[in-house]
């Protein structure tokens, strides 16, 4: 294996991280991680905090015997579905196709 061939990987491979439209990729990943954390980092800051400084609230009935910590447990799954969902949807239309875009170019269009 020859070091040039290893370096000019290195060179291509640094242009496309310093370029425009991987950075706009990143900061369009980045901007959907941030809000999604502050969703779920929230949602379980309220319930920890619920649980530490007014644990009654979550032993209070509902019906049968589903009370408000079970049903803050079971939106918590729902939650993770939601934003699995999310990302998902999001991925495949504002992330993919960039990261395409620039795969292409980065391979020249190999495959």
């Amino acid at each position: 294996m020859d070091t040039g061939d290893s370096a000019s990987a290195d060179d291509q491979y640094s242009a496309v991280y310093d370029s425009a439209e991987f950075q706009a990729l990143q900061r369009r990943s980045n901007g959907f991680i941030v809000w999604v954390s502050v969703l779920f980092y929230g949602w379980w800051f309220v319930g920890i905090s619920l649980a530490a400084f007014v644990p009654g609230v979550f032993r209070q009935g509902i019906g049968g015997p589903l009370n408000v910590g079970m049903l803050f447990l079971v939106l918590s799954f729902v939650l993770v579905a939601a934003v699995s969902l999310a990302y998902m949807r999001f991925a495949s239309k504002r992330l993919d196709p960039a990261g395409e875009a620039i795969r292409m170019d980065l391979e020249g269009g190999l495959r």
